[in-house]
């Protein structure tokens, strides 16, 4: 059979990685975003709902689709690293966020599993970088043990989804502070309502020396003044913040290029800069 897999994934897509493995486990021949490539099956995994329209297959899936799984039989196999060239491993220790935020779409998510799963279900021993995609790793009462298995195969970490500030202690600074990352750690400061919890989670990173990015998510649930708060309170601890609209205007866009453009360093706080910035 000829298998055509479809995606709008900039660097990698589990789900097809994984579809990918099965079929050439079992003869098929397999193409990457090859649209015109005449085939017998085509399987199209989204990230974004406003591409659904652009891509034609007999099977949909992905975040864009709320409720969708893999099968049992693609869920089980290795991923096929092969498909977009990778140098590293990609997958789940731990699926699930518990957390209900309305603006996330994790909630709505199928889970194949909610329990802990070991690195080597889908690490490959070849790659020496491993990509965690889990949703709340420190929800894991098995977290540890995901370090643990990292730092026996000295392995870096490139994290993609982040961690959750809120959940911070000295155990788990120490794990953070003992791994190899590639790039930046990265957690969020998206509610004002969290602003306790993120502000113990700081004086945790401060303490273990520990850099970090922080994402802060604007014209969803908060107003200017709000943005401007957390903005300054991250800014106060040592850490610059990252803009991530949750809806793209003309004043989420503005916010995002201010804070992009460092300008505000000149001034002694984020307000004032923000009344000079034209």
């Amino acid at each position: 059979m000829k298998i055509s897999l479809l995606t709008d994934a900039p660097r990698h897509n589990l789900a097809l990685m994984k579809i990918s493995a099965w079929h050439k486990l079992n003869g098929d021949e397999v193409m990457l975003n090859m649209p015109i490539f005449s085939s017998d099956m085509r399987y199209a995994s989204l990230l974004f709902d406003k591409n659904k329209k652009h891509f034609i297959a007999d099977v949909y899936g992905g975040p864009a689709f709320e409720y969708s799984i893999l099968p049992g039989e693609f869920e089980n196999a290795k991923p096929d690293y092969s498909l977009f060239d990778l140098d590293y491993s990609v997958g789940y220790t731990f699926r699930p966020c518990f957390n209900t935020c309305s603006f996330c779409k994790v909630p709505k998510m199928n889970h194949p599993s909610i329990t802990h799963n070991s690195i080597w279900d889908f690490h490959d021993s070849k790659l020496k970088k491993i990509c965690l995609l889990n949703n709340n790793t420190f929800q894991d009462p098995k977290w540890k043990e995901t370090f643990e298995e990292i730092w026996d195969a000295d392995l870096t970490v490139i994290d993609e989804n982040g961690y959750d500030v809120r959940l911070l202690d000295d155990e788990k600074a120490n794990a953070l502070k003992k791994t190899k990352f590639q790039g930046s750690i990265h957690f969020a400061f998206d509610r004002i309502q969290d602003e306790a919890l993120v502000l113990s989670g700081l004086e945790v990173l401060k303490r273990h020396k520990i850099k970090a990015r922080f994402y802060v998510l604007v014209g969803y649930n908060s107003n200017i003044d709000q943005d401007i708060y957390r903005c300054q309170k991250l800014i106060e601890h040592g850490f610059d913040p990252y803009i991530m609209p949750y809806i793209r205007n003309k004043s989420t866009k503005r916010f995002k290029r201010f804070i992009d453009s460092f300008m505000w360093r000149k001034y002694k706080t984020i307000k004032e800069a923000w009344q000079n910035y034209y």
